[in-house]
């Protein structure tokens, strides 16, 4: 069993050995990720979360990259024109089986509130990134138009997410559809979603082949 953690849909090289979650109002609670087990992170009302990572300068083999190695600056470019920009993006933790299968995922939309970057002479080259994530919710106004006025009511509206659904996808080599659906629909747990759209087409959700157009929900 194994875990990958994901930023922005950008894999990190290697996994942290704890995340901790702080809930507004709430006790502080950890979620542990060792001995092959997780904490599942309930989604509660302003969450916020610290995590250290290793970037490493050199490929380990214990070290995880989607499409061969990366250096530390391209994940420090990506977080900090994530923070300079003040772009929302998901935090993804996705549980892994053996067999390369889904088993779980916590999925969560968040903003970069901080990030502290150290290089230490003790861990060579690599370099040390703490970050905290605060779960994001966007707000809206309601406008209604009555007898020719238009009156704005402010209030908490429901959490906004920009990403267009519907379309399709051309699949490539080392797609799945957990990962077209994290990609299109923002969650991975929706990959049964894309398999029922494209049951003409489809009869095992493990099995997709190169060339195939996928229908989006």
């Amino acid at each position: 069993m194994s875990y990958r953690i994901f930023l922005d849909g950008l894999l990190m090289p290697i996994t942290p050995s704890r995340i901790t979650v702080r809930h507004k109002g709430r006790n502080q609670r950890t979620a542990l990720i060792d001995g092959g087990e997780l904490t599942h992170l309930r989604k509660g009302d302003g969450a916020e979360f610290t995590l250290s990572l290793c970037l490493p300068r050199r490929a380990y083999p214990f070290a995880r990259y989607e499409h061969g190695f990366l250096a530390p600056e391209v994940f420090l470019d990506r977080l900090l024109a994530l923070r300079q920009d003040r772009r929302p993006f998901r935090l993804i933790c996705a549980r892994i089986a053996p067999s390369g299968r889904l088993l779980t995922d916590t999925n969560y939309r968040v903003s970069l509130e901080d990030l502290q970057i150290t290089e230490n002479a003790e861990d060579g080259d690599d370099v040390t990134i703490s970050i905290t994530l605060r779960e994001y919710q966007e707000f809206s106004a309601t406008t209604v138009a009555e007898d020719g006025q238009r009156i704005v009511i402010e209030g908490i509206g429901r959490e906004m997410d920009n990403r267009p659904e519907g379309g399709t996808h051309t699949v490539v080599r080392g797609d799945t559809l957990w990962g077209i659906a994290r990609k299109h629909l923002g969650d991975g747990r929706r990959y049964r979603e894309v398999f029922e759209r494209n049951r003409d087409q489809l009869q095992n959700p493990n099995l997709i082949l190169p060339g195939q157009v996928l229908r989006l929900p």
